[in-house]
């Protein structure tokens, strides 16, 4: 049941090819090894970003750390197009690690703007000092270890990526809704808004499978 609805949301977002997935305990994850990376990746920094800078007035990076942050990008771009086109063939280390370096860029532009002070004159960058990168970037490859291994149990893994996933959804998904301020209800309601997306997405794709 549980594995059911693990399958269910990781279908929204992922084409869940078992040969390009982890396993864990003889089970493949509900995404990819490259979609594990990113949301690993998003999860690491978002976990950072909200322990020690909820409380401050940050806005998104500078444009020199913002192209640092971009080249961490490029290596996902490559692999993607690479294998997708047949170029080269790709692996599930290479599509893990390029994933978590593409996923943990991701918050440091978004989460400042869902605090809602990144306009004000008093922000200061997100990234203020090299630990502000490295920590997350460590911590993203401390789990990623985690996952490829498989070192702890399937269910606590698959549950952390499907939990980042709703998370981040519904981090997209309060950028919908500016007109509510009360934190509560604006929650409430992304998470909603993020549950019914992608179960619309895992329906969608679901139904596309049985005519393709």
């Amino acid at each position: 049941m549980i594995q059911a609805i693990f399958d269910f949301f990781g279908r929204a977002i992922c084409h869940q090819l078992d040969e390009r997935s982890l396993h864990v305990s003889g089970l493949a994850l509900s995404v990819c090894a490259r979609d594990t990376g990113i949301y690993i990746g998003i999860f690491s920094t978002l976990l950072y970003l909200h322990i020690f800078k909820r409380k401050s007035k940050i806005t998104i990076p500078t444009i020199k750390i913002s192209f640092l942050l971009l080249l961490f990008m490029i290596p996902l771009m490559i692999d993607g197009l690479g294998s997708y086109t047949h170029l080269f063939q790709s692996n599930n280390v290479r599509r893990l690690v390029s994933g978590i370096c593409f996923g943990f860029v991701l918050p440091y532009f978004l989460y400042p703007l869902f605090l809602g002070r990144s306009l004000d004159q008093s922000s200061e960058p997100v990234i203020q000092k090299r630990i502000d990168i490295w920590v997350p970037f460590l911590g993203s490859s401390i789990l990623g270890g985690l996952f490829y291994f498989g070192i702890l149990s399937y269910y606590l893994l698959d549950s952390l990526i499907i939990f980042t996933i709703i998370v981040w959804f519904s981090l997209c998904a309060s950028f919908l809704i500016p007109f509510i301020k009360r934190t509560y209800y604006k929650g409430v309601i992304s998470i909603f808004l993020s549950l019914f997306f992608l179960s619309c997405l895992s329906l969608l794709h679901a139904w596309l499978d049985q005519f393709l």
